[in-house]
């Protein structure tokens, strides 16, 4: 009776047990040696989409009439908050809404095309069409994104949706941002979903494997969402009816091996 109990206590918790190896990163697939070098041929730069925000400033010595081409008044913005002032501030920028055609209405210049663009693109695109008016010879025009936000859900410290300040990240800076995953994270499992020219994908990336860093969802796009699913150590352990269930099941066999062990 005494083994039968340990064999079943052992049949229990076994499954609910992490094993080293499932919650250390990058240890399966192709070596990283010290001193490695690869070449990055996995990264898409990212380009404007209908229903992004752009936040598109003109600089110019001649601030009068680089105000033209600005929603508000840049210069304006950068003194005050240089000044400490009450005004308003360059966190909280007015952007351009992308339409369903891929423009954005400018002042002066108009409506102008810029889908499929990159930043830099976009950059050359709207300063060609400033200096077309005659305005302004001598400017500098500066655009990024105000909607580039990644979500990262499930199993993960801090949980949410992140505002990227660049044009760059990973997914392991994504885990990074949500303050890495928990220990009841399952590592080879991880779900990337993308929405791209009205399609929506869906990856799947092993952190536990070095070939990671060679899968075309490890740069990740605006909007992405990541999700890490639980390890089924966790519905294993978690206090649900069953699990009580089972445990004054298996203390009700304790007390029957001691009673039988001393009546014996």
């Amino acid at each position: 009776m005494r083994y039968l109990l340990l064999f079943a206590l052992i049949i229990f918790l076994f499954p609910s047990c992490l094993k080293y190896k499932e919650i250390v990163n990058f240890r399966e697939g192709k070596g990283l040696e010290a001193n490695q070098i690869d070449s990055i041929a996995n990264y898409q730069q990212v380009r404007i989409q209908p229903d992004d925000i752009l936040q598109i400033n003109v600089f110019s010595y001649n601030i009068e009439e680089a105000a033209r081409f600005n929603t508000v008044n840049v210069q304006m913005q950068m003194q005050a908050q240089m000044q400490g002032g009450s005004g308003a501030s360059l966190a909280d920028p007015i952007g351009y809404r992308v339409d369903s055609k891929g423009e954005v209405d400018m002042p002066v210049i108009g409506r102008v095309q810029l889908t499929g663009k990159t930043i830099e693109e976009a950059q050359e695109i709207v300063s060609q069409k400033i200096g077309a008016t005659g305005y302004l010879n001598d400017h500098n025009v500066q655009v990024r994104f105000l909607s580039f936000r990644i979500t990262v859900l499930g199993e993960v410290n801090d949980p949410g949706t992140f505002t990227i300040p660049s044009q760059k990240i990973t997914v392991l800076e994504a885990m990074g941002m949500a303050r890495d995953l928990t220990l009841f994270a399952n590592r080879d499992n991880i779900l990337v979903i993308r929405e791209k020219d009205n399609l929506r994908y869906y990856g799947r990336l092993n952190l536990r494997s070095k070939d990671i860093f060679y899968s075309p969802y490890y740069y990740l796009q605006p909007n992405d969402i990541v999700y890490v699913e639980p390890h089924k150590a966790k519905i294993l352990a978690a206090p649900d009816p069953a699990s009580r269930y089972l445990s004054i099941v298996v203390g009700v066999l304790s007390a029957a091996t001691i009673i039988f062990t001393l009546t014996r």
